[in-house]
């Protein structure tokens, strides 16, 4: 079958750029498997390939089934797209992604979307084009929902995908790389992977669970190393950001990448712009992370009051945090650090607190962000039974949109000025501002802080 892959527009999610960051992982690794099975696939990222609705109408006529992945934040545009196949052509509509699955009731509804994949993508979509195709019953199909006789059927969910190593590497080949900045790159070329799927623990405002599960699965590290070198050989890979939300769960896995990258004599740079957990790292860890290769770790803090902490279940403790940033900087790593304003008990005093402690921990960058409350997660449902949610447009719930929330003593308003307030102390400290001067070690690199100036100026206006 001839197959169309769409990642909609991010503008609204991650603000105006010239060129995305990254390409969408996820479509890659379902092109790849797609391909595999003797699939003709085209993936189109609607904002690195500056497609727009009316080029769209030109494109889509050619395919019989056009897939879409949304988060909550750009369903809405997934809709638009949606709207314009249906009237273009009379392609099968197929909606995967979070947002399908912690809102499968919803999103089916919409009259132009014929099918939902929910949960892990690649074994269902595969089995549903396959089916359709060969005109088979999709009544047996786990992980999907449809419309039949204007009736919405909601098949039972699909079992996770047992053995990452049985799928194949990221169709990597469906994307023009030149058209992703990789802002937060040391080098370049660069390219992501992601060496597991799944997190064990329980904050209550993320939602990689409803996808990945709390059931961590991790690749083997045999399978990792060929991935590495295959984007060395293929690519010319000079860097690799690892995407895991739990890379360093497993310490003895840890230690046998790092053996055999060092056995192997792979000299490339590593990141982890997605953040590790600080109460899953040691001196080892962070030792072997630094001879591998790696230069950057990030650490989501998210509040420097433990009260806030325990409310969102995030299970580390600031004394944990301390440690982790202590021990980074003596073993020479970049340090990242993730906070968040709006958590349930905020005040002004927390916030007080949470500035307070970026700058006691330091480390070389900070970002200041303010919660979304995503539906389908746990604190979404707390502040909606709280009547604080004030704004239900979830094409408002992007990461640098106006808060839709509020608490009890915490206004919108009070939560912009927090992170105007937080940017402004954590960065123009004389010594900080000497710091980043030294960070200036490659053309790359130069680039990104004059970009993160601007950005800055631009926040704490």
């Amino acid at each position: 079958m001839k197959v169309l892959l769409i990642n909609p527009p991010e503008g609204k999610v991650y603000g105006k750029f010239k060129s995305p960051d990254h390409p969408p992982l996820g479509l890659a690794y379902l092109g790849a498997v797609l391909l595999k099975s003797g699939h003709s696939v085209k993936i189109i990222d609607i904002d690195a390939d500056g497609i727009s609705l009316s080029n769209l109408k030109e494109i889509i006529a050619n395919y019989s089934l056009i897939g879409l992945t949304a988060t909550t934040p750009t369903f809405g545009q997934a809709s638009k797209i949606f709207e314009v196949v249906k009237e273009n052509s009379r392609a099968i509509t197929v909606l995967g992604g979070i947002h399908a699955t912690i809102y499968p009731e919803e999103c089916i509804k919409n009259e132009n979307i014929d099918f939902l994949v929910r949960g892990e993508g690649e074994e269902t979509f595969l089995e549903l084009l396959d089916s359709l195709e060969k005109k088979k019953e999709i009544s047996s199909i786990k992980g999907i929902s449809f419309k039949k006789n204007k009736k919405i059927i909601h098949n039972p969910n699909r079992d996770l995908i047992k053995n990452l190593d049985d799928l194949p590497f990221p169709a990597r080949e469906l994307f023009k790389h030149s058209n992703y900045s990789y802002p937060d790159s040391f080098l370049s070329p660069v390219m992501p992977i992601m060496t597991s799927r799944g997190c064990p623990h329980a904050c209550t405002y993320c939602c990689t669970k409803y996808i990945f599960s709390r059931k961590v699965r991790f690749r083997s590290s045999k399978n990792v190393m060929e991935e590495i070198e295959h984007l060395i050989k293929k690519y010319k890979v000079k860097e690799i950001h690892i995407w895991d939300d739990n890379f360093t769960l497993n310490k003895q896995r840890v230690k046998q990448i790092h053996d055999e990258i060092l056995s192997k004599a792979i000299k490339i740079k590593f990141a982890f712009p997605n953040g590790l957990r600080a109460d899953q790292v040691d001196e080892d860890i962070l030792r072997w992370l630094k001879e591998m290769g790696t230069y950057s770790v990030c650490f989501g803090v998210e509040s420097g009051n433990q009260i806030i902490l325990d409310n969102v279940e995030k299970g580390t403790n600031l004394a944990q945090i301390e440690k982790a940033y202590e021990l980074s900087k003596k073993i020479g790593l970049e340090t990242w650090g993730f906070f968040m304003f709006g958590l349930p008990g905020e005040t002004s005093e927390t916030i007080k607190n949470t500035i307070n402690f970026a700058k006691k921990i330091d480390p070389d960058v900070a970002k200041f962000h303010i919660l979304k409350p995503f539906p389908g997660t746990k604190i979404f449902d707390q502040l909606k039974k709280q009547n604080l949610i004030t704004n239900y447009n979830f094409d408002d719930y992007g990461i640098h949109t106006k808060p839709v929330h509020r608490l009890p003593n915490i206004s919108e308003e009070d939560l912009i000025n927090a992170s105007k307030k937080a940017y402004r102390e954590f960065y123009l400290r004389p010594l900080k501002i000497f710091k980043h001067a030294l960070r200036i070690k490659s053309f790359n690199r130069f680039k990104v802080n004059v970009r993160t100036a601007f950005d800055l100026l631009k926040t704490i206006k």
